[in-house]
């Protein structure tokens, strides 16, 4: 018998595995991926919700935070905070705490504690008028000046029936300022001609009111009218709040002439009454309201600082619009400002 013989080209090939895949794993995967994203849609609409719920709340509160510093007897001296560059939104604010102060009866008197280089032109002089309110319904208004309170921040108190300055305060700079950008130069670089109409009845409507071209001696002189009229209502406030003190209107006019001054030499031209702190206008405050032999409650009134809600900003996208157009405005309009720079 033969032996048999194994021929190469019929080895035996590896067996071939496929693997078929289903549909129905994609799908679950599918299924799986859409849940997932209802789950993060519904959660962030709870978020969004909670949160705007949140501001509202905080919203509701009003503007105004008050807080007892002493708890004594009824008879109460209220602290009214001005802090930080004066704005509408610090206006707002001013009026809606005089409106709480006049509100207790309480309160005998106020402190007004001030620090700020100033700001905005109008609200400073809005303040102001605040400030009248609380004298005109008989409370003595005691100014009390911390780092800094000049210009508007002068402005706002310098009809005070006391002015107390820190040895560190920085007061004075009573003036009126305006800084102005044009932008001529840049577009130019930039290969950019604005074009600014005016309708023809109105030629005057492009003099100071056009940022797009550089400006002439005619756009200053504008603006340096505006600048003069703000400093004489400035001047007029002062004299009237200090007219006891300094006697010639002279001397007046010669110190506020826009300079700075440290609490010393602002004493010393009649700006301040007095050197001390806030505890020292709390005791002049006593005095003038009778109150050195009793025990006040001291009630403080500060701006309410936004809560969780403002982090997450949980503004409306209409109030985001209003501020993205009041920026720009800010940057291509003349600022009349009382502010130390």
């Amino acid at each position: 018998m033969e032996p048999s013989t194994t021929n190469s080209s019929s080895t035996q090939r590896p067996a071939t595995i496929r693997v078929l895949a289903t549909s129905g794993g994609f799908r679950t995967f599918i299924a799986f991926l859409a849940a997932l994203l209802l789950f993060v849609l519904v959660f962030l609409i709870g978020v969004g919700t909670g949160v705007t719920g949140f501001a509202a709340a905080i919203e509701d509160q009003g503007i105004v935070s008050e807080s007892t510093m002493h708890k004594g007897n009824t008879s109460t001296i209220a602290i009214l905070d001005i802090f930080g560059s004066i704005t509408g939104a610090t206006s707002s604010y001013a009026t809606s705490a005089v409106n709480e102060i006049l509100d207790n009866n309480h309160i005998k008197a106020v402190v007004l504690r001030v620090d700020s280089p100033g700001g905005g032109v109008t609200a400073s002089d809005e303040i102001w008028n605040e400030v009248q309110r609380l004298k005109n319904a008989n409370l003595p208004v005691i100014a009390s000046y911390g780092g800094v309170a000049a210009s508007g921040g002068y402005y706002i108190s310098c009809c005070s029936d006391y002015i107390m300055a820190q040895e560190t305060t920085i007061t004075g700079s009573i003036g009126v300022i305006a800084s102005i950008m044009t932008f001529q130069g840049a577009l130019e670089k930039l290969g950019i001609k604005p074009l600014t109409l005016i309708a023809k009845d109105s030629p005057q409507k492009s003099v100071a009111n056009d940022v797009y071209r550089n400006w002439t001696v005619k756009d200053k002189q504008k603006v340096t009218g505006f600048l003069d009229a703000a400093y004489s209502v400035f001047l007029s406030r002062v004299t009237e709040g200090r007219s006891h003190v300094i006697k010639d209107p002279k001397t007046i006019e010669s110190v506020a002439n826009g300079s700075a001054y440290t609490s010393i030499e602002a004493l010393e031209n009649g700006l301040i009454d007095g050197i001390g702190y806030l505890s020292d206008a709390l005791t002049i405050a006593m005095e003038q309201s009778n109150l050195q032999n009793a025990d006040p409650t001291i009630l403080r009134f500060s701006p309410r600082q936004g809560g969780f809600g403002s982090l997450l900003g949980a503004s409306s996208s209409s109030k985001s619009t209003d501020q993205l157009k009041s920026i720009l405005h800010e940057l291509t309009s003349p600022d009349l400002l009382y502010l130390f720079n």
